[in-house]
């Protein structure tokens, strides 16, 4: 079969005329066997914006036709950017709504450049002159789209969950399945949105009624195209795995099984990927040893429960339950390593010296037999001598050894330049029909920091051990940020802080955040400098991790959950068992890596996306009650149109819109990143501790209004507190 590269040479040529399938399969002597993989090929590199389709379904090099490829990404408020899918195509292209034709957000696009952009960042007030117009969609991806019915006199219609989905969809009552106002439905798009039309479809299920807890799920889930259910063919393929470990396999491995293992896990984990281990050997080195659950050697390539596990991506973690990439009997039995069961695994070893640096490091198959499990919350109580848990003084010398070791790595850690983030989490607890009975903040304590430490070095070790043995890498890259993004991060923290920094110098950085620990503007700082710099992908091939200051990194300990560790098992049961020294076994990986990577890239996104939509609209759902009531919060960003608060307690932001601010006209200050009076030169300014009033939440775009108390309560007192419902966000 022809080379990609082949192709693409010919079509960049000064000398190409644009050629039809059928026209380049004649030029390239394509037989009639090969052509319908011949047009894949040709759908591929379209897809990946090598070449578009013009008129005549003629192909071209999109440079030469001022066209290129991309997703479109669309905000609520109706305009939109094509995001490039090819790398070093330039920068984003701004479409207005008039210039998007059918093309609906997520699409794949292909957009007609505009003479002249000038588009300073992706989500900024942007200069409408310049639109580029989408001139064809050659991938769609909202046939299926949740939402919820309604109808007036004359019209029915589905109002989309999603709101990029900013357009309505018609329903004829023929076809809308008996669908009443207030139901949450999915509808199947029958007819394209066009520059002045809406969509047109059809209800092919009726979920349930808006505000139950199990309807929320169904919609998140449909709305995102989240595989949720395995099918016949992966679940027969389970009748066939071994309920334990046999003697033979034990017989092949490092048997580790009389030493002492512990997990440190959440109180409600059931999928425990990595156990523990830590001996001083005779020279006083540490000896630490990471035990990962050996999955590969369970789920084998392209076998039903593989593509399915592939397909997935990850597991993704909602409120109160999972969604396992994995079976069950896979994720939470014969995988897992549970306490006192013989269990299969992959061993890292690492000997540190007393300041904690590697003096050498190995990866063994093996088998162990886990001594004892803790919880975070059980692993910190020992630590600080809060506990009579019954546990051996040897497990628990074990622990302050752990504990001792995990801060000397994190001091040499920041000391090279790696950055640490302090974002806090919450953990919603559900009562037994789904709905939020209490919210706890994540407390990042020892015992976390222990075995995050530990993974980190794992990873690292694994990933240095593929790179130098010439291995297929499959690495966790995080590429340095852009410099005007980190310029106007170092912008930001002058208006704030009325200091200067070296946006360029990690330990710079480490300082001011370490300065701002425990205020209350830490949290927004954290966030503006995670939104500075570009976001961690996987990638095939070399590549460096920005925030942890390292060359090599990759996924390693988590192949129970993340699909990346499971590839990066099979490349190193193929290295171990010989079969990757064959140049055909090798090549197979190069060119298997790159889709998986972008793919898995896309999986994790969805999951992480989805896991911050369920947990707001529980949110929202629990607060829905407290209408009315008053919550501490802090100031986390100003616009023109007003200022966000964060809730405390839920760490959940809402808006303030300037029009409830009646007892002043105010504007943005950049200097000092606040809104600020005319004539009083009152300040609003982020980082502001405030009390608000929960004043609205709209469920449809999963937003929350608050009013300053102190405007509510000066309103109040003249009688206008009524009127603040007109003054709402538009």
């Amino acid at each position: 079969m022809i080379n990609p590269v082949d192709i693409l040479r010919f079509i960049h040529s000064k000398k190409y005329s644009p050629m039809t399938a059928a026209e380049l399969a004649e030029h390239f002597e394509i037989s009639d066997a090969e052509y319908r993989q011949f047009c894949n090929l040709l759908q591929e590199l379209e897809f990946s914006g090598e070449i578009v389709k013009i008129k005549q379904k003629q192909y071209a090099d999109p440079e030469k036709v001022h066209l290129l490829v991309g997703a479109l990404e669309c905000n609520p408020r109706g305009f939109g950017f094509v995001v490039p899918v090819k790398e070093g195509s330039g920068e984003d292209i701004y479409v207005s709504e008039e210039d998007m034709g059918s093309a609906m957000h997520g699409d794949l696009v292909v957009v007609r450049l505009p003479t002249k952009v000038q588009i300073p960042g992706k989500w900024k007030e942007k200069r409408r002159s310049a639109s580029g117009q989408i001139v064809n969609v050659i991938k769609r991806v909202n046939e299926l789209v949740v939402g919820t019915f309604e109808k007036t006199k004359r019209l029915r219609f589905v109002a989309p969950d999603d709101p990029r989905l900013f357009r309505d969809i018609y329903v004829a009552e023929e076809v809308s399945m008996g669908a009443q106002p207030g139901d949450k439905v999915v509808a199947r798009i029958t007819v394209w949105p066009s520059r002045h039309l809406n969509p047109e479809g059809e209800v092919t299920e009726v979920l349930g009624k808006e505000g139950d807890p199990r309807v929320d799920r169904r919609s998140i889930i449909y709305q995102f195209k989240l595989p949720h259910v395995f099918g016949q063919r992966v679940m027969k393929e389970m009748k066939h795995v071994p309920h334990a470990v046999s003697e033979k396999e034990i017989h092949d491995r490092f048997d580790l099984r009389n030493k002492l293992i512990i997990t440190i896990d959440p109180e409600d984990a059931k999928d425990f990927d990595d156990a523990v281990s830590l001996e001083k050997d005779g020279n006083g080195d540490w000896r630490l040893g990471v035990h990962v659950a050996d999955v590969s050697y369970y789920v084998k390539p392209d076998t039903a429960v593989d593509k399915e596990a592939r397909f997935r991506g990850t597991s993704v973690y909602l409120p109160g339950e999972v969604i396992p990439m994995l079976p069950e009997f896979l994720s939470n039995n014969i995988c897992s390593l549970k306490e006192g069961e013989d269990r299969l695994t992959k061993s890292v070893f690492m000997t540190l010296d007393r300041k904690g640096y590697l003096v050498k490091a190995e990866i063994r198959h093996s088998v162990i037999h886990v001594t004892r499990r803790l919880t975070y919350n059980q692993a910190t109580a020992i630590l600080n001598n809060e506990t009579d848990i019954d546990i051996s003084d040897e497990a628990v010398s074990m622990l302050r050894n752990m504990a001792y070791l995990a801060g000397v790595l994190f001091k040499n850690r920041l000391d090279r330049g790696a950055l640490e983030l302090d974002l806090p989490e919450i953990s919603l607890k559900l009562d037994e029909h789904g709905y939020v009975k209490d919210v706890e903040k994540i407390e990042r304590d020892i015992s976390h920091k222990l075995i995050e430490e530990f993974m980190l070095l794992a990873n690292e070790m694994v990933a240095t051990f593929m790179y130098e043995k010439k291995m297929p890498l499959l690495c966790r890259i995080h590429p340095e940020p852009e410099e005007d993004d980190m310029r106007e991060f170092a912008e930001f923290i002058r208006g704030l802080e009325h200091t200067r920094i070296d946006p360029f110098k990690s330990r710079h950085l480490q300082s001011l955040l370490d300065k701002l620990r425990g205020r209350p503007e830490a949290y927004t700082v954290n966030l503006v400098l995670l939104k500075s710099m570009k976001q961690a992908v996987y990638s095939a091939g070399e590549g460096r991790h920005f925030a942890l200051a390292l060359d090599h990194y990759t996924h390693f300990t988590s192949p129970i959950r993340r699909y990346p560790d499971l590839l990066v098992h099979r490349i190193l049961d193929q290295y171990f068992s010989g079969e990757l020294s064959s140049p055909s076994v090798h090549d197979t990986w190069m060119n298997c890596l790159l889709d998986w990577a972008g793919h898995c890239s896309m999986t994790e996104r969805r999951a992480d996306e989805v896991e911050r939509e369920i947990t707001k609209l529980k949110l929202l759902r629990h607060l829905e009650h407290e209408v009315g009531k008053i919550f501490d919060g802090v100031i986390t960003g100003v616009q023109e149109f007003g200022f966000f608060v964060q809730l405390n307690r839920y760490l959940l932001e809402g808006l303030v819109h300037i029009r409830t601010l009646s007892d002043d006209i105010y504007q943005v200050d950049k200097k000092t990143m606040a809104l600020v009076g005319a004539r009083r030169r009152k300040m609003y300014r982020i980082g502001e501790v405030v009390r608000v009033k929960i004043y609205k939440i709209d469920f449809l775009k999963r937003e929350i209004d608050f009013i300053h108390c102190g405007n509510y309560e000066e309103r109040a007192k003249h009688g206008k507190g009524r009127k603040i419902a007109e003054d709402a966000r538009e």
